[in-house]
């Protein structure tokens, strides 16, 4: 009677599931650090050089309004009123009285009419901490 031989076969399949694991992790990193990137870089400004800067971390308690070089204001990309700026610093000035900031990222040939109603706002509002953001030298 004859024996059949088992060949044995090398395990040599590669397990793939790692691999995509990884790479669906990537895929969805850079959907999302796409759409930040997105949202912060609404308006193309030019922004004033500073001699001196502070630094510029992410605060969850400020707003920044970015002004362009023809008046229009903006909140994330989104275009704003007056009236709705207002009543946003209002909110965060309410929510947060003693930590709340406004930013505002003005164009450098923006003209002072259209900083001063956000500054008048603010004042308004009680808010004390108002911050011009510039480009460091």
């Amino acid at each position: 009677m004859r024996v059949p031989v088992r060949r044995r076969r090398g395990d040599l399949g590669f397990n793939l599931t790692p691999m995509i694991d990884v790479v669906f992790n990537l895929i969805v990193f850079f959907l999302v650090a796409s759409h930040f990137s997105h949202a912060e870089s609404e308006a193309p400004i030019s922004l004033p050089v500073a001699s001196q800067a502070g630094s510029n971390n992410v605060d969850p308690n400020r707003l920044t309004i970015t002004v362009t070089a023809t008046g229009e204001w903006s909140v994330a990309g989104r275009a704003v009123t007056l009236e709705e700026i207002d009543t946003m610093i209002r909110g965060g000035a309410e929510a947060n009285p003693v930590n709340y900031s406004v930013h505002i990222r003005g164009d450098r040939a923006v003209r002072y009419e259209f900083i001063e109603p956000l500054l008048l706002a603010s004042a308004r509002n009680n808010v004390t901490s108002v911050r011009f953001n510039v480009v460091s030298p």
